[in-house]
């Protein structure tokens, strides 16, 4: 999950300033200066519209991007262009939401999202205030979040600036193909180099996902 989860991701206002963050992770890793000098300034914001995200990263689940997409703008639809809030899952037929290309496990995925939501039994608002784990913890309750997704929630959503995500296929391929791990190589590898990166390993995170959109560029330009 990075810039496409849907048309509810997007969001500008509040940017950051990375710049104390890119300084120190170019003066503690050189593989990093190399490619924070190829990509430029970090510019990651937060996303203002939290359970629209955590809907779209039920949605992107096991499916290709291009069709999570699809199922967005067709999600997207019934609330003619309005964000989907709660109330719009809970009220929909399953065959309904079958139609815009959900499968009944994530319809059972966002209705439990939704329902907790609706109850209070999950305030989003209170996310911003917990700690990482006590993030981790709320959202992991939720069927069909798991700890990849409670990470990048806390890196694309809410930017804690400290996240490693030790479950995600891209960034470790990013860091194997940059730091010459091998495709055998231990977690603890990977925990070893991102340590490096403290007390800004979510911007390296972002670094690894910028530096596989660049590979994938260079194949369409070939």
């Amino acid at each position: 999950m990075t810039t496409e989860e849907g048309p509810w991701a997007s969001g500008n206002e509040g940017k950051p300033d990375w710049s104390a963050a890119t300084r120190h992770l170019s003066d503690r890793d050189p593989v990093l200066r190399a490619l924070i000098r190829r990509i430029g300034p970090c510019t990651l914001v937060p996303r203002p519209n939290v359970f629209g995200t955590l809907v779209g990263a039920i949605v992107a689940q096991q499916i290709s991007a291009a069709a999570a997409r699809s199922i967005h703008k067709r999600l997207w639809a019934l609330t003619r262009g309005a964000p989907p809030g709660p109330r719009d899952i809970l009220k929909r037929r399953e065959t309904t939401l079958r139609r815009v290309g959900l499968s009944r496990q994530k319809i059972a995925y966002l209705r439990d999202l939704a329902s907790r939501i609706d109850s209070g039994e999950l305030d989003l608002r209170t996310l911003e205030t917990m700690e990482d784990d006590a993030v981790r913890a709320a959202l992991t309750a939720v069927k069909g979040i798991g700890d990849w997704t409670a990470d990048m929630h806390l890196i694309f959503t809410q930017n804690r600036p400290d996240v490693f995500a030790p479950g995600d296929a891209a960034v470790l391929f990013a860091m194997r193909d940059l730091y010459g791990l091998p495709a055998d190589a231990p977690r603890a590898e990977y925990a070893r180099v991102s340590d490096g990166w403290r007390p800004f390993r979510s911007i390296g995170v972002w670094y690894m996902y910028e530096h596989i959109h660049a590979l994938r560029e260079a194949r369409r330009a070939d």
